[in-house]
């Protein structure tokens, strides 16, 4: 129950406690929970209570009156404006130390899990980092507006340079800039761009066309990955090894699943050591791709279902017993418990559980163990550094 005595406007001095995933500082108030975006741990802020919501206020910082030793300047002009990042204001030390803290969080919170083991987070580069992005385009403004999203709205920060993405990406952005007259004169009627590291020959002649879906190429760890644009591909450019070398390493056997596997980013790499590898994906694009790619890498020990894995699992599961691994990739929301449940009736020896969001994770965790699984591994993989966003590997054994 909030302090109803509390109203839009009225200025407090806080110190904030912890930082809660979403990026914000939480401070407490008379027994209140109060929210502020951009503040780190230890601040003595002034603010501002901006909004009333049913359990908890939201409030601007005013002044800083003690800054927290986490605090450093934003290195980027549009911090606080775009809203693509939200955790600049703190060096890297701490962002890190926060994320490992949402995980834990959410695994004690909503997974009923006290994890007391040290959380590694996996990371390299801060900037320069991401291998895609979706610029966003508003042409009722002049100049035209090219950039990303303001916090809070689909109104248009208009940007130059993005220190998170990668230098190639950053080229193709100064490419677009000079092609503002041909956007503007363009009568296709788009309202944003992809821009993937792969493909980046952009010319204003393409881009009044519509930019081309040629296929991207990467490749990581020995392995060529070809996908379009709309098929989902991890987007940091320094952690693709890193990850693949968490989720399947030395990992061998004769059957592995994956479930969810998009264009084959992990299955193709499974593929390597177990002797036959299981593969589903619902996108049809994505599908498409990995097929295309189990062909040109010359690898034929994968088969792959282009339906859900709910379905696959349905039709197929009584089916396999000995099933050595299985690996969970899937969207933010997670999985449901019926899924979950069919997954441990087929009693595979390890299960790897790939989330983006710690929330569901440690839901879906609580499911898995109290139904045969011991969790024996979390690691953390910044794969976005200067957001909240974490990706977690969760590794459980059959206990």
């Amino acid at each position: 129950m909030i302090n109803n005595e509390l109203i839009i406007g009225q200025e407090l001095e806080l110190t904030v406690e912890k930082l809660i995933y979403g990026g914000q500082g939480l401070a407490r108030f008379q027994g209140n929970t109060i929210f502020i975006p951009s503040s780190a741990v230890g601040d003595k802020l002034k603010v501002q209570i901006t909004s009333v919501e049913k359990n908890f206020f939201q409030a601007k910082i005013l002044q800083i009156l003690e800054p927290s030793i986490d605090r450093r300047t934003p290195p980027c002009e549009y911090f606080e404006e775009c809203g693509g990042c939200q955790l600049q204001h703190l060096n890297y030390n701490a962002q890190l130390q926060a994320k490992a803290d949402f995980i834990k969080d959410s695994l004690k919170r909503i997974g009923r899990f006290d994890w007391q083991n040290t959380l590694e987070i996996i990371h390299s580069n801060e900037f320069n980092y991401r291998n895609r992005t979706q610029l966003k385009i508003e042409r009722t403004s002049s100049p035209i507006g090219i950039g990303f999203y303001k916090e809070g709205s689909h109104k248009v920060c208009n940007i130059e340079n993005c220190l998170i993405l990668a230098k190639e990406l950053n080229q193709a952005l100064e490419a677009l800039r000079k092609s503002e007259k041909e956007i503007s004169l363009s009568e296709i009627p788009y309202s944003k761009i992809d821009l993937i590291k792969g493909n980046l020959e952009i010319s204003a002649s393409q881009i009044v066309a519509g930019l081309s879906s040629n296929a991207i190429y990467q490749r990581v760890l020995d392995i060529d990955y070809y996908f379009d644009p709309g098929c989902f591909f991890q987007v940091n450019q320094y952690l693709l090894n890193s990850l693949i070398e968490i989720v399947v390493g030395e990992r061998t056997g004769k059957i592995a699943l994956d479930l969810y596997a998009g264009v084959g980013f992990f299955a193709l790499q499974l593929a390597k050591n177990y002797q036959k590898v299981i593969a589903t994906e619902v996108n049809k694009k994505a599908e498409f791709w990995a097929t295309h790619n189990m062909k040109v890498n010359n690898i034929s020990n994968v088969e792959f279902f282009s339906f859900s894995t709910e379905k696959w699992l349905g039709k197929f599961s009584r089916k396999f017993s000995g099933v050595d691994l299985v690996v969970l990739d899937p969207p933010r929301v997670g999985i449901i418990k019926k899924t979950l449940l069919s997954i441990t009736e087929m009693r595979p020896k390890e299960i790897v559980y790939v989330s983006c969001d710690p929330s569901t994770l440690a839901r879906d965790l609580r499911v898995l163990v109290d139904n045969g699984y011991k969790l024996v591994s979390i690691i953390g993989v910044d794969l976005f550094p200067q957001t909240y966003h974490i990706e977690t590997v969760a590794i459980l054994k059959r206990a």
